[in-house]
């Protein structure tokens, strides 16, 4: 699919991910970007580079119609992320969010692709190695992988029974310029000397630096092949956490980090959330945090790379450096 002159709407534009899509598209693709915002007032750093800023909601099936209009391509990159929230609010955003953005785009008649941004986590945390697409996607009991789970088939149901031009972009853990949850988060765990290991850091990281996500989404709207499938994005070997957080940690001077064994770790997370829950409050460190640092999955980007032509362009190495430089510029590695 040729992308030039074509009007392109980004759901979740505003975003980690959504913003660099719409910044890189805006810039190298020669489309009509449209950043669907809830909050305009968070639009208006997009607004300044030239891109159309929609007033609308996930939520809001009326709202999404309008946005749609006139878009032959979109990105469907809004999405309730975390653990944070009842099933009720996941459900209505990661789901029948998804469910209102195909409907509006099947109404309107005139899209040409949909590139679904969803997750690794559909895998339902196997605990194996290279897991690739022709493994089963699987329930879990984990509010946002089960709510991913039921997203992709909303768009899959659409695309067998309709004829939906729809992909799958499963992405592993991104980071890079602009994440909270694997870049900024750490930073602010590391300087506030709150930083400890699971089992010394040996389980595994996924990365995936953002701008290798965004090449991958921009290669899911022109391979042709590529419609009806889901397609891991991920960089391919992971980092062991000692390594991934020890990466933020020299940037804080920071040699090392204290440890603690999954059992103590577990423990300590369910006393937080009961602490928090009594105060009416969340907590970051929870079980489920615990338990993500616990994983030793890794999945294949293969697929991606035979089918799409796709390859990681920015290693670890490459992505880190790039990130701490954005970093030292945001004033995040200031007060040491």
């Amino acid at each position: 699919m040729e992308l030039n002159g074509k009007r392109v709407l980004i759901t979740g534009a505003t975003g980690f991910i959504g913003s660099r899509l719409a910044e890189r598209l805006a810039a190298e693709e020669g489309v009509q970007v449209r950043a669907l915002a809830r909050n305009p007032e968070k639009g208006e750093r997009l607004a300044g580079l030239g891109i159309e800023i929609a007033p609308g909601d996930i939520t809001d099936p009326a709202s999404l119609r309008l946005a749609v209009a006139g878009c032959r391509l979109i990105f469907h990159a809004a999405a309730w992320v975390g653990e944070q929230g009842s099933k009720e609010q996941v459900w209505a955003v990661n789901v029948t969010g998804t469910q209102n953005i195909v409907d509006a785009a099947l109404a309107a008649g005139s899209v040409e692709r949909f590139v679904h941004l969803s997750s690794c986590a559909v895998y339902g945390s196997l605990q194996q190695h290279n897991i690739d697409e022709q493994t089963p996607t699987r329930l879990r009991g984990n509010l946002y992988g089960d709510s991913k789970v039921a997203a992709e088939e909303v768009v899959f149901k659409a695309y067998r029974e309709q004829g939906f031009p729809a992909i799958s972009a499963r992405a592993s853990q991104v980071y890079g310029p602009g994440s909270n949850q694997f870049t900024i988060r750490p930073i602010e765990v590391i300087k506030a000397g709150k930083m400890i290991l699971i089992d010394g850091g040996r389980h595994l990281c996924k990365p995936i630096y953002i701008d290798n996500l965004v090449d991958g989404l921009i290669l899911c709207a022109k391979v042709e092949d590529a419609v009806g499938e889901a397609i891991n994005l991920t960089d391919g070997t992971p980092v062991p956490w000692r390594d991934f957080f020890g990466a933020y940690g020299r940037m804080l001077n920071v040699d090392s980090f204290p440890s603690a064994p999954f059992a103590l770790a577990w423990l300590i997370g369910y006393s937080n959330e009961v602490k928090a829950t009594l105060k009416g409050k969340t907590t970051s460190l929870n079980r489920g945090a615990v338990k993500a640092l616990r994983s030793n999955n890794s999945f294949s980007n293969q697929k991606a790379r035979a089918l799409l032509g796709w390859e990681p362009k920015v290693d670890f190495e490459e992505g880190m450096r790039r990130t701490e430089t954005w970093l030292k510029a945001e004033g995040y590695l200031t007060g040491k």
